[in-house]
């Protein structure tokens, strides 16, 4: 584990402390969330693309298969 300084406006600060919340632990959680959401987004924006690159053979398939839901009427 590396320990690391941050300079925060008085405010922010105020507002931590207004919080009853330790400073280190509450960086610590708002880190812990900007990661997950960098993680989520960058998922996301591999998975459009996948889907994307993807989208033409699909509907090739589809249509190949497209006989067969009519099978079912």
């Amino acid at each position: 584990m590396k320990t690391i300084q941050l300079d925060l406006p008085d405010p922010v600060v105020d507002f931590i402390h207004s919080l009853s919340k330790d400073e280190s632990l509450f960086a610590k959680e708002a880190i812990d969330e900007k990661i997950a959401r960098e993680k989520k987004t960058k998922l996301e924006t591999l998975l459009k693309e996948g889907y994307q690159a993807t989208a033409k053979e699909d509907l090739i398939i589809a249509k190949d298969f497209s006989f067969a839901d009519f099978e079912n009427l």
